[in-house]
Formats: C-alpha cells, sequence, structure tokens
C-alpha cells in the first residue's frame, strides 16, 4: 500500500479480501497502525493505492505462513516499508 509518500507492506493468505478488509478498517477510523490511520485521514483515500507486490504459493500449506513471513521481510528491506499493523 502507498500513499502520502509512504510504503506499507503486509503478508495476507487472503488478497481476495485484503483490500476491502483494510479501506473498511481505514474508513471507519479503526485501523490499529496509528500513523497509517492518520495518514489516511489526512490525506484521504484517493491518496492511496493498493497493490499486490507478489502472489507466493507452495504446495504444503505448512510451509506457507513462514514463507509469507519471508517474503514480507523480503520487501520490507526492499522498499523501506512500514508493516500495515503491528
Amino acid at each position: 500500500m502507498r500513499g502520502a509518500g509512504r510504503t506499507w507492506v503486509s503478508a495476507s493468505r487472503h488478497l481476495d479480501t485484503q483490500q476491502n478488509g483494510l479501506w473498511f478498517q481505514l474508513r471507519q477510523g479503526g485501523l490499529p497502525n496509528a500513523e497509517l490511520q492518520a495518514a489516511w485521514n489526512a490525506h484521504g483515500e484517493a491518496a492511496f493505492v493498493f497493490e499486490v507486490l507478489e502472489k507466493v504459493t507452495d504446495e504444503n500449506s505448512l510451509l506457507i505462513d513462514s514463507l509469507l513471513k519471508e517474503r514480507e521481510k523480503h520487501w520490507h528491506a526492499a522498499l523501506s516499508a512500514d508493516k500495515v499493523l503491528g
């Protein structure tokens, strides 16, 4: 997610619903990430873009969580991004 001159990254198992859930929380003013919520409040929805950076798949469903964490860490470093949550 990009907006207000910053980038936020988060891994998700549910790409099809991730943006809707995130936008809903931001519109309601209830996102736990205070900095992201403040940027949203200051600049508005039109200033933000939701992008899928990478789709991760693995036939072993037990490995998906660790693979997602690894790739999230990679994208945080590569983009000098903040976390969406926590």
